[in-house]
């Protein structure tokens, strides 16, 4: 690409620039993604079973097929986003772990970056890793011309739905899991291992990639504590990685866009009191029942006890009736996990006259996730309470405040929105335990609507990637994917040209005055200052004199020759502007 001349302006020359270009307005955005095909023959994107055109897919085979749906995303984020650098995108189909519909990735990483010119902004935080196409993007330069930006596999196990009309009925939507894969490319993700807290170096190449932090991190606040993970030591981030409710996302621009993309009413599982262990509970549902929320329950949360008799040895299993139902009455059951299955617990907490369980892990599923109970037909129909599961962890935690009493919820908070905390932070997936490639680098799935970037992709997903449908452009914005429609390194809320000429000289109603056409610290080319000047002249006397004035200024700052001057004074004389 050629480089500009980019210079500093006089006062005078600034303040004529930020008047003539006050209101200047933006328009869309472009970037060029390129696919490269890693299939071999025969297989994936050169598979060549016949397919019939679906949904807008005019392919004929099963590999060109996937091709233009690959390409139909590529193209929804170029022209979403910008960047004077193409994206390159290495895919390829290849069978991939149970249930995993895809993966992607930066190729490469980079830290304090050389930029183009002056114009562009750089990396915004020192010694810290971007993705290799935002890395190109904030730079104006290819930071590695040699290799791709996005490492992307998809599986060939699964029966995509291959149209483009997002009318996929049960079968995977490709597009809309090629738009979440993309996303995670171009910077949707941070460098962290949750399940150590380490981030991201290279022991072997420490000179290129030294342990840092990355630029996603540089947003990802944990509230418990108030700190962000890129100031964390390891031990710090790997606690946080699990704390489920309380990770989120503090930028900017999700958080203005929050309240137009999700729905007040957050599903909780909350401990109120004591104020030591108070806040949102990761939880699992239950297949039987009502649905939390239907209604919102609260009270004391009262262990449950039974005896230790053929039906469960343990005094903490409730799979015998309660032996203090008195205290169960008009409160929340809490029961261990194990014997005998979840909906006989729920049943023998109903009949005590809770208003709810909670079921926490047992000692045999200690390193396990809450598990969603499945029903069974022998008391499941007769489950009239709603019920939830923790981890075991968060269930000791309540047991061990239980002498000082400990009060709960379920339900739905109508206070705080689906997704969200209650500053309309969003919320990011911070589970237990760690899911390696999902963790802290998607959404909470507790989002309502449901969002692109949740570690799932839902049916009810649309093809869109901004407000009112999604947050996901949102998150790129924050971390530094800024609006540049003329691709001058300059964002378009701050240059004072968002749409400038950059022809290589400036050019005045068809002639070529051959003076270099210079773009100021700002975005503004000589050119476009002599646009704005005919726009705003009611007559051609008008415009002559203020390009006088503009050359005139010019000339006083040493950033044209008294003969450029001259040029482009001739050439405006002669235009018939306006």
């Amino acid at each position: 690409m050629r480089k500009k001349m980019i210079t500093k302006l006089s006062v005078a020359v600034f303040a004529l620039v930020v008047a003539l270009f006050a209101s200047a307005n933006n328009t869309f955005a472009s970037v060029t993604v390129h696919v490269i095909n890693n299939d071999g023959p025969g297989e994936g994107f050169n598979d060549p079973t016949p397919a019939a055109p679906v949904g807008g897919n005019t392919g004929t085979t099963l590999g060109q097929q996937r091709l233009i749906a690959f390409q139909y995303a590529a193209d929804i984020w170029g022209a979403t986003l910008d960047s004077n650098q193409d994206v390159w995108v290495v895919a390829a189909f290849n069978p991939l772990a149970p249930n995993v519909l895809g993966s992607a990735g930066a190729w490469d990483v980079f830290s304090d970056f050389p930029v183009l010119n002056a114009n562009y902004p750089g990396a915004e935080f020192p010694q810290t890793w971007y993705s290799s196409a935002l890395a190109d993007k904030r730079s104006g330069i290819d930071q590695d011309p040699t290799s791709p930006d996005i490492n992307a596999q998809f599986s060939s196990n699964f029966n995509f739905y291959l149209g483009l009309d997002a009318n996929h009925g049960a079968a995977n939507d490709l597009v809309a899991v090629l738009l979440h894969e993309l996303a995670h490319g171009l910077g949707f993700q941070n460098f962290v291992n949750e399940a150590s807290g380490s981030n991201f170096g290279d022991p072997s190449d420490l000179v290129r990639y030294p342990f840092q932090t990355d630029v996603y991190s540089h947003h990802t606040l944990d509230i418990t504590n108030n700190m962000l993970w890129s100031d964390m030591t390891n031990a710090q981030r790997q606690a946080s990685a699990v704390r489920f409710g309380r990770v989120v996302w503090n930028g900017a621009s999700v958080t203005a866009a929050v309240p137009g993309v999700l729905s007040l009413g957050s599903p909780e599982v909350r401990v109120l009191s004591p104020s030591s262990i108070a806040g949102p509970y990761q939880f699992g549902t239950a297949a039987f029942g009502p649905p939390i929320g239907t209604p919102n329950v609260s009270g004391a949360i009262v262990a449950a006890v039974d005896p230790a008799d053929g039906a469960g040895p343990a005094t903490t299993d409730g799979c015998s009736a309660f032996t203090n139902a008195a205290a169960i009455a008009g409160n929340i059951a809490l029961i261990e996990r194990g014997t005998c299955g979840f909906t006989q617990k729920v049943k023998n907490a109903q009949n005590a006259g809770a208003v709810a369980a909670i079921i926490y892990n047992n000692v045999a599923n200690v390193g396990a996730a809450p598990p969603i109970m499945a029903t069974e037909p022998v008391f499941g129909p007769t489950i009239t309470i709603p019920a939830a599961s923790l981890v075991r962890s968060d269930g000791l935690t309540i047991v061990g405040q239980l002498g000082g009493g400990v009060t709960g919820s379920l339900g739905l908070n109508p206070a705080i929105r689906a997704g969200a905390d209650v500053l309309d932070h969003a919320r990011l997936y911070a589970v237990f335990p760690v899911a390696l490639g999902s963790s802290i680098s998607h959404y909470d799935t507790v989002a309502s609507r449901n969002l692109l970037m949740e570690p799932a992709i839902n049916a009810d997903l649309t093809h869109s990637v901004k407000p009112p449908e999604d947050l996901t452009l949102n998150l790129l914005r924050d971390i530094g994917w800024f609006a540049d429609a003329d691709l001058d390194g300059v964002a378009d809320d701050t240059d004072c040209s968002p749409n400038s000429i950059q022809t290589a000289t400036v050019v005045i109603g068809g002639c070529d005055t051959g003076v270099p056409n210079t773009m100021f610290l700002g975005g503004c080319t000589i050119a476009d200052l002599v646009q704005k000047l005919a726009a705003s002249s009611s007559n051609h006397g008008q415009f002559v004199s203020g390009v006088a004035n503009l050359t005139n200024e010019l000339k006083k700052s040493g950033l044209i020759s008294a003969s450029q001057k001259s040029a482009i004074q001739s050439c405006a004389a002669g235009a018939s502007i306006p």
